[in-house]
């Protein structure tokens, strides 16, 4: 965002280039194709910004649609794996072949409690 600000600031600079020198081409007919050449860059340049801006607001939108769609996916994923995790069993190494991960039976490492910070004596 900040180089289309640079560049908007640029594109007014040579705006008022145009207009001020304008009155002046007469008695500077050496600067003449320079002013016109900078008339058509400004007018490119405007038109490059513009279609810049437009592609800026294409890609916010197809960055929501995919996270829209990442989501639904996800969803779909877990509602299908807790399905076959019913039918097959939590710990079936037949979930595999679906890219689910089955269940680990046998013991589990006990929880630990978490130890209350240590108090300073005011």
């Amino acid at each position: 965002m900040r180089k289309a600000v640079e560049f908007a600031k640029k594109v007014v600079e040579w705006e008022l280039t145009i207009v001020n020198i304008k009155p002046h081409l007469e008695e500077m007919p050496f600067i003449q194709p320079m002013a016109a050449e900078l008339e058509e860059v400004i007018v490119e340049g405007k038109t490059l910004d513009s279609a810049q801006e437009i592609a800026r607001g294409q890609l916010q939108d197809a960055i929501h649609r995919r996270q829209e769609v990442e989501k639904r996916g996800q969803d779909l994923r877990r509602r299908i794996a807790s399905h076959l995790k019913g039918s097959f069993g939590f710990a079936s190494d037949d979930l595999v072949k679906f890219g689910v991960r089955p269940r680990q039976n046998g013991p589990r490492a006990p929880r630990t409690a978490k130890k209350p910070a240590p108090t300073t004596p005011e």
